[in-house]
């Protein structure tokens, strides 16, 4: 028997079976077109977005201002940076020590002022009273200590100043 014999002797079962195949390629192409319609609305319902807003823009609104937020911050740890090293050189420490140097005079009108940053540096200035004058004087302070001789309430001001 040949092929052409088979063939012909079958051909009622192989029409059955092509058929067969057909339809059922043809239901499952109708349930994956069914399929597909069903995810393409809801692809476009997630795309549309809140309030008929395109998903997509949302996104890359969001990813802009993120963006923008991100550089800002940047902006502000380098701000922040600048502002912290010049703090350091600000005047931060400070202390008034009144006192009552000369025993005529009462009231503690006589002080000495400590003005000093971070490190220690700034000016004490002291003012003395008597009856008969007032006299003011400043002196430079650098890491806590000053090239002129400084009275103990000098001392005090800076020391209690620094903390």
């Amino acid at each position: 028997m040949n092929l052409y014999e088979i063939i012909e002797e079958y051909n009622h079962f192989i029409i059955i079976a092509a058929v067969s195949l057909s339809v059922l390629s043809l239901i499952a192409v109708l349930a994956y077109s069914i399929r597909t319609r069903r995810l393409m609305r809801r692809y476009k319902k997630l795309m549309r977005g809140m309030d008929n807003k395109n998903l997509e823009a949302m996104l890359l609104k969001h990813i802009d201002l993120v963006e923008n937020a991100v550089s800002r911050i940047e902006n502000l740890e380098s701000n922040h940076k600048i502002i912290i090293n010049n703090l350091e050189s600000c005047l931060q420490n400070v202390y008034v020590k009144r006192y009552n140097p000369f025993d005529q005079v009462g009231g503690n009108l006589s002080f000495s002022i400590a003005l000093l940053d971070k490190k220690g540096d700034g000016i004490v200035i002291t003012g003395l009273f008597t009856r008969n004058s007032s006299s003011i004087y400043a002196k430079p302070v650098k890491n806590k200590a000053s090239d002129y001789p400084l009275s103990q309430e000098e001392i005090e001001a800076i020391e209690k100043a620094m903390g």
